[in-house]
C-alpha cells in the first residue's frame, strides 16, 4: 500500500515495508513405528468417519455421521485426518502396542 495520503495534511504517507513472512521449522522425520499427532484446522472430513460411512452404505445399514477432522496422524507410511473421537481411539490403540 504505497502512495496513500494523510487525511489531515494531504501529504503522501510513507508506510513501512511489509514484514517478511514467518518461516516454519521443518519437523524431524519419523522413525519406523513412530506416530505423530498434530492439530488440523483445515476443512476436511475425518478419514475414519468416511470409511465407516461408506462401509455402512454398501452394507445397507444406517449410515453414521461424518465429522470434521481436528487432528492429523502422521506415520512413516502416510497421513490420516481424524476427528476427536477417532483420534482418542487411535491413540489408545497406539499405546496398547
Amino acid at each position: 500500500m504505497r502512495g496513500q495520503l494523510d487525511l489531515f495534511t494531504s501529504e503522501a504517507a510513507e508506510l513501512p515495508a511489509p514484514a517478511p513472512p514467518a518461516q516454519r521449522a521443518a519437523l524431524p522425520p519419523l522413525e519406523a513405528g513412530q506416530v505423530r499427532y498434530r492439530t488440523f484446522a483445515g476443512q476436511r472430513d475425518c478419514d475414519d468417519c468416511w470409511s465407516a460411512q461408506s462401509a455402512a452404505a454398501t452394507e445397507r445399514r444406517p449410515v453414521p455421521l461424518r465429522r470434521r477432522a481436528t487432528s492429523l496422524r502422521e506415520t512413516t507410511t502416510g497421513k490420516t485426518h481424524l476427528c476427536k473421537p477417532h483420534e482418542i481411539d487411535r491413540q489408545a490403540s497406539d499405546g496398547a502396542r
